[in-house]
């Protein structure tokens, strides 16, 4: 069974479902430029979502129809889909009531629309500022709605996602036994000092590609550290976190570096000893945590043998981003890519396009395809 892991999301009609007077509007227009990816057409209309007067983004009917996404999954040969919800009109900086009704009308809506379609997994929506409503329609997401992981742009404020403000719902997150699936937006991380996403945004000016290309994967290193340094893993040791958009290559250097940063047996430096004196000691080396991250690599990523070599075990995944159209995005060209290459072995392939994700989601079967 081969699982895209990263697609975009965005049903239409779930803005009907909100009552509240900020909720914004939609126009729907027939496409005056097909977009092409990789010699394919994407057909359809383009939908613009307005809130507050003003436009919030445009995107185009893959986003959500699903018999347009079932056909470019069966033609990039994937059998299952991940619908990740889309950023930017569930942004965490809605008001409070607002982000509430917009979460559960999202999660009512996708459930809906794959409702007895065991091709896509839905993902559950949260309006995180509010951690106790978080948790109720989290688990009534899971619960009553049958949705199979949910989704957070980042930590909330200026925390991370270590904070402790975040553990009920780390605790109602392990009781449900689903996974975290961590796919950042811009606006989330401005606030949080502690984050290379947009924090210093003047080094990206005039490199339009940098948040993209440098945002996800310094985020994720930031935050998988964070998560191992601050304890969550040791306090909710099956939590499982899916990372993407961020590649892998820079996980083995990660783990490398996080363990010679750390007393062991092998440690050289004295100052290292020293300067863990007197701190908690972690219950593992800081690689041995990695078995709690599954992260997506990008099909162009020619080096995936070699970062299995650093990483065994590893619980790489893939995405091909659909529908959007970014440097990320491999779609519909992303299977054969990683069937084609030479380096990899045939086991790992089948891990990578399929059977890691399937651990992740805790699905039956081995991974085969």
């Amino acid at each position: 069974m081969y699982i895209d892991g990263d697609t975009h999301y965005w049903p239409l009609n779930f803005i009907d479902k909100v009552k509240h007077p900020g909720k914004g509007h939609l126009e729907v227009v027939e496409d005056k430029g097909d977009m092409v990816r990789y010699g394919e057409v994407v057909p359809g209309k383009v939908a613009t979502y307005y809130r507050d007067g003003k436009k919030v983004h445009s995107f185009k009917e893959g986003r959500w129809s699903i018999p347009l996404r079932a056909e470019f999954m069966k033609k990039d040969g994937f059998d299952k889909q991940v619908l990740i919800p889309d950023n930017r009109p569930l942004i965490y900086e809605c008001e409070a009531e607002l982000g509430r009704q917009l979460a559960r009308a999202y999660n009512d809506t996708v459930a809906e629309d794959i409702q007895g379609d065991d091709r896509f997994i839905g993902c559950a929506w949260i309006y995180l500022p509010d951690i106790k409503e978080s948790i109720k329609e989290l688990r009534r997401a899971v619960n009553e709605l049958g949705l199979k992981a949910v989704k957070l742009n980042g930590g909330w404020g200026d925390g991370d996602l270590d904070s402790e403000v975040l553990y009920p719902l780390y605790e109602e997150i392990a009781a449900l036994n689903i996974p975290i699936l961590l796919h950042p937006a811009a606006r989330v991380y401005e606030a949080q000092h502690s984050h290379p996403w947009l924090v210093g945004a003047e080094r990206y000016q005039g490199y339009q590609h940098f948040p993209t290309a440098l945002g996800f994967p310094l985020t994720y290193m930031v935050s998988a550290s964070r998560l191992i340094f601050g304890g969550v893993l040791d306090r909710f040791p099956t939590l499982k976190f899916g990372f993407f958009e961020g590649g892998i290559g820079w996980v083995p250097w990660l783990m490398h570096t996080l363990d010679a940063h750390t007393p062991n047996d092998a440690t050289i430096s004295v100052a290292v000893q020293q300067f863990y004196e007197g701190k908690q000691a972690l219950k593992k080396k800081p690689s041995q945590y990695f078995e709690h991250f599954f992260i997506a690599c990008v099909a162009w990523e020619t080096y995936i043998a070699d970062t299995v070599n650093g990483w065994p075990n590893h619980n790489i995944i893939i995405g091909s981003d659909f529908d959007h159209g970014d440097a990320v995005a491999t779609w519909p060209r992303t299977v054969d890519v990683i069937k084609q290459m030479k380096s990899l072995s045939a086991d790992d392939k089948e891990k990578v396009l399929g059977g890691n994700a399937m651990r992740m989601f805790g699905l039956n079967g081995n991974g085969a395809h």
